[in-house]
């Protein structure tokens, strides 16, 4: 394998990295702001969905 071969299959799986980190974080997010969602009706008395 060549020198820039290398390189572009680096930098291919970085890119696949971040992306991957990217989504789940979000993910991580909308179940946080899910939870807190039925926390808060919970609260005020409201069934949660």
């Amino acid at each position: 394998m060549d020198q820039r071969a290398i390189l572009d299959h680096q930098f291919v799986v970085a890119a696949y990295v971040i992306t991957w980190t990217v989504q789940l974080g979000y993910l991580a997010w909308l179940g946080l702001k899910w939870r807190d969602q039925k926390r808060e009706a919970t609260r005020l008395g409201r069934k949660p969905r």
